[in-house]
């Protein structure tokens, strides 16, 4: 049984190593995830606190609709075009 353990320590020891294949390590991780961490994640995280206190029963529209409210909001206000007139 003892071999068991022996297979498993060099895959945990090596998972590290894929990091300098293509690119060097970055303080955010790969380009994708700072992508995400940085323009997706935060509001995910706000919808999703919404949603796990109010508890509705359609859970996943409630979310993606937070989420459309929130891109019109930041994005809207990002984009320099003019939108409709209020």
């Amino acid at each position: 049984m003892s071999n068991m353990g022996d297979e498993s320590t060099p895959a945990n020891g090596g998972a590290g190593s894929n990091t300098p294949i293509g690119e060097t390590s970055r303080p955010g991780g790969a380009p994708v995830r700072t992508y995400m961490n940085e323009r997706i994640v935060p509001y995910l995280l706000e919808g999703m606190k919404s949603v796990a206190k109010d508890q509705p029963q359609n859970p996943l529209r409630v979310l993606g609709e937070y989420l459309i409210q929130k891109s019109n909001e930041i994005e809207g206000g990002n984009t320099g075009e003019k939108k409709s007139p209020e």
